[in-house]
């Protein structure tokens, strides 16, 4: 995906505070520049899998402190006024098209839940229902802040004007164009098959965003793409090679990013940075000392895996370029590189921005662990 310089432009816009609505100056909004100079391009090659992320967020629609929780309910300060009937961060086909998750911030006190990120699932005039099916709220103390951030969606990220820009409609059902396979974030195992893959149909005035599997009159251009997690663009059947552009805003708190574990066995977890620059492996939190990666001890038994991909060349069912471990053996410590000297220290190398990476967990509890990582900017 080559490399990045991060461009920022930061202005004001209107956000919901806990107080009201106020104007502010919101976190930088910015776009991803290689260094070549062609702006905040990711090229999308023909008769090729291009492996995406996506290193902003969308604008946060509401940043403010927690007043309290009760299990999975969350109560802010002050009084937003947030609509009810219908909800207002609750998506409904047709009329609301978001989806949300609450992002906790930075406390002044100790926070275990820094970082974390919930889906909502439902709303009142200041009060956020969350998703806590694969966590849990305990710890988070009062005045919290918490950001509340709609999810990008395929018709964010590859909205109907950008057709024969960044993807190639399918216009025969017997010739699929540009796909957007979405990784496996939930089976057990590794090398694990797509989840779900989507095509944009445009047939007699049938046109929009389509799952394989469902109705082809079935719209999913509002299903989401998942924060902390990347998905692959592959373009065949004489689909040209095309450009995607990413702007959004910089995500300037905490990401905490779950790692399944099995009980059985090693566990692939496809996941991203959701940061605009490249940060090296030291600088990305992820390592032994807070268990959210497992140092190799003997290199006959490799522990965890990190895995890297280069999108360069044209190519489907994408390998890993480069592999990552990090040794703790008799003094020799720090991240190494397969195929290099077990001795040779790798922690500078970076991950770039826009980085698909698959972390391979190796046997654990079978619960997740969390890999906090932190701006560097």
């Amino acid at each position: 995906m080559g490399r990045f310089i991060l461009v920022f432009a930061v202005g004001l816009a209107s956000i919901q505070l806990a107080t009201g609505q106020t104007t502010v100056t919101t976190d930088p909004v910015g776009f991803v520049q290689p260094f070549n100079g062609s702006p905040n391009q990711i090229n999308l090659l023909a008769n090729s899998d291009t492996l995406v992320s996506v290193p902003f967020t969308r604008p946060p629609a509401f940043t403010g402190a927690i007043s309290s929780i009760a299990s999975n309910v969350i109560t802010v300060v002050g009084s937003p006024g947030w609509t009810t009937s219908p909800q207002q961060f609750v998506y409904a086909q047709g009329t609301q098209p978001n989806h949300y998750y609450a992002l906790i911030g930075p406390s002044s006190s100790a926070d275990p839940k820094e970082g974390h990120v919930y889906n909502v699932t439902a709303n009142g005039s200041n009060t956020l229902t969350v998703d806590t099916t694969n966590d849990n709220l305990t710890g988070i103390p009062a005045n919290t802040q918490v950001i509340l951030i709609p999810h990008l969606t395929l018709n964010t990220v590859f909205p109907a004007g950008d057709a024969n820009v960044s993807y190639t409609p399918t216009t025969n059902t017997h010739q699929f164009k540009t796909q957007v396979l979405i990784p496996d974030r939930t089976t057990t195992g590794i090398n694990l098959a797509s989840s779900a893959t989507y095509y944009y149909i445009n047939i007699g005035g049938n046109v929009g965003w389509r799952l394989f599997g469902d109705s082809v009159n079935t719209d999913h251009g509002d299903d989401v793409l998942v924060p902390n997690s990347y998905f692959t663009v592959r373009n065949q059947n004489s689909a040209p090679g095309l450009t995607l552009t990413t702007i959004g805003s910089v995500l300037t708190k905490k990401l905490a990013i779950p790692l399944a574990t099995s009980a059985s066995g090693k566990q692939d977890n496809a996941v991203t940075m959701v940061r605009p620059i490249s940060v090296s492996l030291n600088n990305s939190g992820l390592g032994p000392a807070d268990g959210s990666f497992v140092a190799t001890t003997n290199t006959h038994n490799f522990q965890d895996q990190l895995f890297l991909y280069d999108n360069s060349t044209a190519v489907t069912n994408r390998s890993a370029s480069a592999t990552y471990y990090y040794i703790n053996s008799g003094g020799n410590v720090g991240w190494r590189l397969f195929g290099d000297a077990v001795t040779t220290d790798h922690g500078n190398d970076l991950i770039q921005a826009g980085s698909a990476i698959t972390i391979r967990k190796a046997q654990g509890t079978g619960s997740p662990v969390y890999w906090t990582n932190a701006p560097t900017y």
